[in-house]
């Protein structure tokens, strides 16, 4: 692990506490520098990455697998997905001790996907093998689909296309419309689960498996003007458990995906016009986890989180026309002092 250059020398990266005490599940980002997540340690959390401090703490009835933000008329809001099958939607506004702002229980088991729709509905998945699509105002759910064997593992939803990306373990990736809760594509069924699903932004979807060994592992990519696989690759040894599309600059985009083999790879995703997945860089990222997860911010910002609460901000820069990462900003788990800052996201 590297750590960061400053005029020619070694700069030792910051360290600061943790906000959780066990694994985390599952991030999602704010804006550039401010992350929530969620945990088996039952909590979500608020962070600062760029200083490692905590802003705000919710604590969930159970495991949260799943975690989505909402901003809407300036009122920021988040919906917990919990193991026990409930949805729990919490205020940034509130105070510690105070109840959540609703608890939508709807789901027969864990909640493994959940996204932001617009202002007043949002979608869920679950192991029930159900999406449910719901109004939380009223707290009601509008429609439900059960497919067989649709045991969700992720969902994403994309605003330019206004469909919503899910992954099964039944090895299948589809899209649906929120409008009509209808599959309107099923991609071929892959040889392993797929584990996670992320747009890049214009006509590509990529996903991820599992596997042992170099059996599976896959990131695969579709083409959304005409619905279809489009590559797959292979680099990691273990599952694949999440990536993300990682801007350096303003012209260049790559993605990261992080693994059970406890690497972080990145990987070249556009090469003089045509689509590609061409590995460019990888390194080992010291976390105690099988579950890591990755989110990204402009200009290259990687955060990888894993177990004990464990969190790592890297930066990635470009060097002799080669990539390097470079620590920000490590968190470990100590007694935890918590900030409330109201100012945290304005």
């Amino acid at each position: 692990m590297r750590t960061s250059r400053s005029n020619g020398k070694l700069v030792k990266p910051m360290e600061a506490r943790a906000g959780h005490t066990d694994t985390i599940n599952t991030m999602t980002v704010i804006r550039s520098g401010m992350i929530l997540s969620g945990g088996k340690d039952k909590k979500a959390v608020l962070t600062n990455t760029d200083s490692g401090e905590i802003y705000q703490t919710w604590t969930n009835a159970s495991e949260i697998n799943k975690i989505c933000y909402r901003n809407y008329i300036a009122k920021h809001s988040l919906i917990a997905g919990g193991r026990d099958g409930n949805l729990t939607h919490f205020m940034f506004s509130s105070e510690p001790g105070d109840l959540p702002n609703a608890v939508i229980e709807g789901h027969k088991f864990g909640v493994t996907g959940v996204v932001s729709i617009n202002e007043q509905q949002f979608m869920s998945g679950s192991r029930d093998c159900t999406v449910k699509l719901w109004d939380l105002e009223n707290q009601k759910c509008v429609m439900s689909q059960t497919v067989n064997r649709n045991l969700v593992t992720h969902m994403t939803y994309s605003c330019n296309h206004n469909l919503v990306a899910q992954t099964s373990e039944d090895k299948s990736v589809r899209l649906w419309d929120p409008r009509s809760l209808a599959v309107v594509t099923e991609f071929p069924r892959k040889q392993h689960i797929q584990m996670y699903c992320e747009f890049d932004g214009a006509d590509r979807l990529y996903s991820c498996s599992n596997g042992f060994n170099h059996d599976g592992c896959e990131i695969t990519s579709y083409d959304l003007r005409n619905p279809r696989q489009n590559k797959a690759v292979r680099g990691h040894e273990g599952n694949v458990t999440c990536l993300a599309l990682l801007p350096i600059d303003q012209t260049k985009k790559c993605l990261v995906s992080v693994s059970a083999d406890k690497q972080i790879r990145l990987w070249k995703i556009e090469e003089d016009g045509e689509h590609v997945l061409k590995p460019i860089w990888n390194e080992d990222v010291p976390l105690e986890a099988d579950n890591l997860q990755v989110c990204t911010y402009p200009d290259g910002h990687i955060i990888v989180s894993g177990g004990k609460g464990r969190l790592i901000h890297y930066q990635a820069k470009v060097a002799a026309q080669r990539v390097i990462l470079d620590v920000q900003l490590i968190q470990r788990h100590q007694a935890l002092t918590q900030s409330t800052s109201a100012q945290a996201i304005r």
